[in-house]
């Protein structure tokens, strides 16, 4: 849940984020040939993902891969 709430929150656009693009806006219409045409949410970025889903067999495997690291790791192997 916290993965897909990080890669929401990239996107979510805050005051901040505004207050800085329209700096650079200002700053970008300084020196161009037609000022009017650099627009505000061309200086906001947008972060994608190249990441593929992964299946649910996948992900349990994974997870079975992963406990078993950290069970013997930690000394919490088979019980006999």
């Amino acid at each position: 849940m916290w993965l897909k709430y990080l890669e929401k929150d990239i996107n979510d656009f805050h005051r901040e984020d505004y207050y800085l693009a329209q700096i650079a806006t200002e700053i970008r219409r300084s020196y161009v040939k037609r000022p009017k045409s650099v627009r505000l949410k061309d200086m906001l970025l947008k972060f994608t993902s190249n990441k593929k889903p992964v299946s649910k067999t996948e992900r349990e495997l994974h997870n079975k891969k992963s406990k078993a690291f950290w069970l013997s790791a930690l000394g919490f192997g088979k019980k006999k």
